[in-house]
């Protein structure tokens, strides 16, 4: 055994024990309980600032897109959970956290019919954009969407924003995915900035049903935001469906929004899509003290207190060990392709290696689904353009992703299946 593997299989048995202290231990669960106590009010404050930001920005896509309520992502995705049976408490589950569809994601033309007013709602059907067929549809008024364009469309743009990034590096991922998959720039740049100016509204003005007393500000009509190209800018707008459909001036692209009416389109008395705000804070709030269990979820007792035992830090340690594959692999090509690199321009090149395999190994759905949908030559190109943006040499990113291909959807499954697999077999449920 090389020095090198040694040291290695070293390191990794004492970060399994780290592990294992710090998440799944009896110590660390009681840790971790406490910890929930201290950050509860952080953190119930924090979810009413962006629980309804990033709710209201998925909608947009609904009617100014022609999207289905159902399909939008985080606006489809709620959270059900319930004690475990005394089987599955037995083989070590503390809660059992399921995910569902709200009543509240629905069809397009149902939300439209239970959320705007009457006067307006066949207008807006009849103007909508929809789904094109070729030969059929005019083209400037209708979309076309392979599964990676949708994907695109209804929720990847929204992940930019969740991930916090800076502005430089949202729009360097973003024109990169609208370039590889052929979408129009106007396109991404009228989402982005429409997201933005959601964002940016629920503190910098105050907008019924959407702000926070005591921290949204009272201003005149104008919201200003962060625009696409990095730059402070301000829009005229009266309400949130102003913002999310309406045709704003040197915003909206052209067929792309709505001549909106002064008085705002949506019902304000049982209104299901401006109620179910609250029904989703709600539902976390009351969710949260649930976090210490389900973090350490899956451990049994005898687990709990010999981490060499514990299925779970045997897990965690192979999806490590199949990160340290890929920067290994990726360390070796460098090694003899660029022998010069130091240190720090090396590791640029691991993380754009490693950013490629979190992202088509991500188990959850939100903003990844696009790259597992993109064709093989998609997202090289994607990838391609994104790192050489970044200031990657493209010549050698190539060589690294001709390299790579041919393993990385084995370790990509693996990874997959692990992070899945004990959950199905503690629940009882058949491994699909």
């Amino acid at each position: 055994m090389s020095n090198a593997l040694k040291t290695l299989m070293q390191e990794l048995g004492n970060q399994k024990k780290m592990y294992h202290q710090k998440m799944l231990s009896v110590e660390g669960e009681e840790t971790l309980f406490y910890r929930s106590f201290q950050v509860y009010d952080l953190t119930m404050d924090i979810s009413l600032l962006l629980i309804p930001e990033f709710y209201y920005a998925a909608t947009l896509g609904g009617v100014l897109l022609g999207l289905d309520l159902n399909e939008i992502q985080p606006f489809n995705i709620d959270f059900t959970w319930r004690t475990p049976t005394l089987d599955e408490w037995l083989k070590g589950v503390n809660v059992v956290i399921e995910k569902t569809t709200p009543d509240y994601a629905v069809p397009l033309e149902d939300f439209v019919k239970l959320n705007i007013k009457p006067e307006y709602q066949q207008q807006i059907m009849q103007e909508m954009i929809s789904k094109g067929y070729y030969g059929i549809s005019r083209y400037d008024y209708a979309y076309y969407d392979p599964a990676a364009v949708r994907e695109f469309l209804r929720n990847t743009i929204q992940l930019m924003f969740k991930k916090h990034a800076p502005t430089i590096q949202k729009k360097t991922e973003i024109l990169s995915l609208a370039k590889s998959l052929n979408i129009l720039e106007d396109l991404a740049r009228e989402l982005h900035d429409r997201m933005s100016m959601i964002m940016s509204s629920h503190v910098e003005y105050f907008i019924l049903d959407y702000g926070i007393l005591d921290v949204s500000i009272l201003s005149d009509d104008t919201v200003p935001f962060i625009n696409f190209d990095g730059e402070v800018t301000e829009a005229k707008v009266d309400t949130m469906a102003d913002m999310q459909y309406g045709f704003i001036l040197d915003v909206s692209l052209l067929d792309y929004g709505f001549l909106m009416p002064d008085e705002d389109i949506y019902e304000h008395s049982e209104t299901p899509y401006l109620d179910s705000v609250d029904d989703k804070l709600g539902k976390f709030k009351a969710r949260f003290s649930l976090t210490p269990m389900a973090l350490s979820n899956y451990v049994r007792g005898d687990e709990a207190v010999d981490y060499t035992k514990c299925e779970r830090t045997l897990v965690w340690g192979e999806l490590t060990s199949l990160r340290y594959i890929m920067e290994h692999e990726a360390e070796a090509l460098l090694a003899h392709e660029a022998p010069s690199l130091n240190m720090f321009d090396r590791r640029k090149y691991i993380t754009a290696v490693l950013q490629l395999m979190g992202h088509l190994g991500k188990r959850h759905e939100w903003g990844y689904n696009i790259y597992k949908a993109m064709k093989d030559e998609e997202l090289k190109n994607y990838w391609l353009e994104y790192w050489g943006n970044m200031g990657l040499d493209k010549t050698l990113l190539t060589k690294l992703y001709d390299h790579i291909k041919g393993f990385l959807p084995k370790i990509v499954k693996r990874k997959i299946e692990l992070g899945r697999k004990m959950r199905m077999e503690r629940l009882g449920l058949p491994l699909e």
